[in-house]
């Protein structure tokens, strides 16, 4: 399954996939034209400067190294979060080429893939022979949008090194030594400057990659995080996509045990599908392109789909299974509960659609189509049992659509369906173009009430809903299509559903679900995006839904009083106006004012430091650590056993006694004792000599010396005006800082929309010029359909599991 192993061979006639007939060397690497404006359009080559566009990084540097493994040339991705902030991608591939390029002034062929944009192995000559990153952007986007990158690269023997800052080299490439085996490491640190805020989130990366590594059969991808305590998760899957949907169904019922598995390599590139029926009732089919998400499909999905429908009615016709009166399966009906993974790899892909992520190659239509029909076939006539039960499955679909068929057709009649007969409740805007207009979802009659007031009624509509509206997962159309709240919605839309559904059809180009910030809203709010993620998922291809944020807090100082969204944004608002008059005195320096741009490059680096504080105390306990630092032990650099007995001796002082109790030689160890001069109490620890040579306290004691030189030395004193803080610690100092900008303001945080009036919930949720909305977006279906099934299917242990998981994270809970 999937893209054959790096480690057998490909003895198929046809497309061979890690064929390379030259050498990937410089001459593999072309140029098309030189990097320009990133810096100043990030957005237009990584999306947004958000955590959206900050995750591409990464995503860029491991899609060049899935790129080797594709390729056969690379087992093993590492990729590691750092407490400083970096990420770094480390592979056992060839390794970028680093020989001099003529054409480029004799620039290394490292060099110019990381400064130039389109310059790669996958634009010429025979270097990849397909590849995910098409675009040859990726690496040379991720050098100019960070900070600094480190490039180190293993090759014949040696390793070689460069360092960059913004995009420009620090210096020519460096030789560095004899080196063993071959690939290439990555390091980068995400410019703040560019980006809104450039802390990785673990859980994104992690299901990301465990997505590639169903993807890439035999390629083993590990993520670390060294941030906060160590967390490590290795994906690696032989079984590939039969181990894909496997994971997926973990939160459904399957209908039989087996997942039926198809691969065939042929001259027009390679198909592989994996695919199991559920009880469910929603199609769940995901396509990939040379590992790109095709979430749109394309012409490997028509192949698959034409092709399916056909074997599935040919088998009951066969079999007797359908009789002579009854009429063919529609498509919608074999595919209802079918969960499965069409993945194909192409030399010369041709990407179309809003997003280009629709697959254009015509001869892949014809090609799944006919694989699909000669295996699923095969695998029909040798496994009955589950041909039965697929064919069953398929039969009850047809019959539920007629159901739902009939209740459509009398909703019709009632005129509830029709969009010239619009719901009664729904507060409709002047303008038809829908182009302009937006619609609001809002919980209940009240905050509908207050919605009607407040809005721009040229442009804005309102639909209140009362109550939860049914739950999608668990129920066919015919239900739901019964429910008077979905009804509301379908015609207020004016697209219709199933195989009604038009999306040019739509009657607004923004649909907005406002709910209110608590429990009951968050449900409702889960419950409407399931009914469009499973009924109308086109409305959110097309980038039409939105969520409503209505702020967290209301500010009031003066006469000045503001609305703000997010934690972020009051620290930012408190930071602009009450930390320039700030005084902070150290132990150890002079006195200074604390300016805003000071106080911020301080959290930066108070950041990096809490990073390495938390991984060294993963590594060696949290007493040692403690230990060191009260007594002043950090910055000691003993060279043996010896210089650490006399550092330990040497941080006696007025607080406490230390003394050495005995030494181990072979263990490398030194046993202290500490007696705190004032209680008389004892601690003992042993403190290995290894600990100052480990990465992490030399980093841990190298964020401290920052600090020291942009603060002073603890402790500090913090006044403004009058007030005063006095505060022990680097990291003590954020919240004293806080606390006194904080101090003279009047701070109310919101519950919902239920605690605001119209003109209240106008200018802060409402106003097109004021308010923040976060669009929904299907980055990753696969991702999405799992959710959504396990927070809202019949299975009760994948939600209690995600709950206990999650537990620790949320905050203002509201019950």
């Amino acid at each position: 399954m999937g893209w054959p192993n790096p480690r057998r061979q490909v003895t198929e006639p046809g497309f061979d996939a890690t064929a390379t007939t030259a050498a990937y060397d410089s001459d593999a690497i072309t140029v098309l034209e030189g990097l320009e404006a990133v810096r100043k359009r990030p957005g237009m080559y990584i999306g947004s400067t958000g955590p959206r566009g900050l995750h591409h990084l990464v995503y860029e540097v491991v899609d060049n190294s899935v790129d080797e493994a594709m390729a056969g040339h690379c087992t093993q991705v590492d990729i590691v979060l750092h407490p400083d902030g970096a990420c770094s991608v480390t592979d056992d591939g060839r390794g970028i080429p680093v020989a001099a390029m003529v054409d480029q002034d004799g620039r290394s062929a490292l060099e110019v893939v990381l400064t130039v944009l389109h310059a790669g192995g996958k634009f010429g000559g025979e270097g990849y022979k397909v590849s995910g990153g098409l675009h040859g952007v990726g690496v040379s986007v991720v050098n100019a949008l960070s900070e600094r990158l480190r490039a180190e690269v293993r090759r014949e023997g040696r390793l070689w090194m460069q360092g960059y800052q913004r995009g420009a080299p620090d210096g020519p490439i460096a030789d560095v030594g004899p080196a063993e085996g071959s690939g290439t490491t990555i390091s980068f640190w995400p410019d703040p400057e560019i980006f809104e805020e450039t802390h990785f989130d673990y859980d994104t990366l992690a299901a990301r990659f465990r997505e590639t590594a169903f993807l890439t059969p035999g390629l083993r991808l590990t993520i670390t995080d060294e941030r906060a305590g160590r967390r490590t998760d290795s994906f690696q899957f032989e079984g590939g996509l039969t181990d894909f949907v496997r994971h997926i169904n973990s939160t459904k019922d399957p209908l039989h045990s087996d997942i039926v598995a198809i691969s065939a390599v042929g001259a027009e590139g390679q198909v592989d599908i994996a695919m199991q029926w559920t009880a469910g009732f929603t199609e769940s089919v995901f396509t990939f392109a040379n590992n790109i998400n095709t979430h749109e499909g394309g012409t490997h999905l028509t192949g698959f789909r034409t092709a399916l429908t056909r074997c599935v009615n040919d088998y009951a016709r066969a079999k007797g299974l359908l009789k002579e009166k009854d009429d063919n399966l529609e498509g919608n009906d074999t595919r209802e509960g079918l969960t499965a993974i069409v993945s194909v790899k192409l030399r010369d892909p041709q990407f179309e659609g809003q997003t280009k992520t629709k697959l254009g190659n015509s001869e892949f239509a014809g090609f799944v189509a006919t694989v699909v029909n000669q295996r699923l076939a095969e695998f029909m006539e040798e496994n009955p049992q589950t041909a039965k039960v697929i064919c069953q499955k398929g039969a009850n679909a047809a019959q539920a659509r007629l159901a739902a068929r009939k209740a459509r057709d009398l909703a019709r009649r009632k005129g509830v369906m029709d969009s010239s007969s619009l719901p009664g409740k729904l507060a409709d805007c002047s303008d038809r173009d829908p182009e302009n207009t937006e619609i609001f979802l809002v919980e209940g009659d009240s905050a509908g009430g207050s919605a009607v007031q407040a809005r721009q009624s040229s442009f804005q509509a309102i639909l209140p809903l009362r109550g939860k509206i049914i739950n999608v997962e668990k129920a066919r159309l015919d239900k739901v299509l019964s429910n008077t709240e979905i009804q509301a919605m379908i015609t207020a839309m004016g697209t219709g559903i199933g195989i009604d559904f038009d999306v040019t059809k739509a009657r607004y180009h923004k649909l907005i679900i406002m709910t209110d910030a608590d429990v009951d809203g968050a449900h409702i709010r889960t419950l409407i995006l399931t009914f469009l993620f499973r009924q109308m998922p086109e409305i959110v291809d097309q980038g039409y839904v939105y969520i409503a944020q209505p702020p967290l807090y209301k500010v009031k100082q003066g006469s000045t009083e503001q609305y703000l969204e997010k934690e972020s944004d009051l620290e930012e608002w408190l930071l602009d106006r009450n930390v320039g008059d700030m005084v902070l005195i150290p132990a150890t320096g002079e006195q200074s004012a604390l300016t805003k741009a000071r106080f911020q490059r301080y959290a930066r680096v108070v950041r990096e430091h809490d990073g390495w504080s938390a991984a060294l105390r993963a590594a060696h306990g949290n007493e040692l650590v403690e230990f060191i630092q009260v007594h002043g032990l950090v910055e000691a650099e003993p060279a043996d056993l010896a210089a650490l007995g006399r550092a330990v001796v040497e941080a006696s002082g007025d607080t406490a006694v230390l003394s050495v109790l005995d030494t181990e030689t072979t263990a490398g160890t030194v046993r202290v004792r500490a007696i705190e001069t004032r209680t008389g109490e004892a601690r003992t620890v042993t403190i290995p000599l290894s600990l100052y040579a480990t990465t992490e306290l030399t980093s841990f004691r190298a964020a401290r010396g920052k600090l020291r030189d942009l603060l002073g030395g603890a402790p500090f004193v913090v006044t403004r005006g009058a007030r005063r803080r006095e505060v022990a610690t680097y990291d003590a100092l954020r919240g004293a800082v806080m606390d006194l900008a904080r101090e003279g303001i009047a701070l109310s945080r919101f519950k919902g929309l239920g605690e605001m009036n119209a003109e209240q919930l106008w200018e802060t949720t409402m106003d097109p010029e004021r308010r923040v909305l976060q669009q929904v977006t299907m980055d990753d279906a696969a991702a999405a359909d799992e959710l959504f099934s396990m927070l809202m299917g019949d299975k009760v242990e994948p939600r209690r599991e995600f709950i206990e998981r999650n537990a620790h994270s949320v905050e203002f809970l509201d019950v």
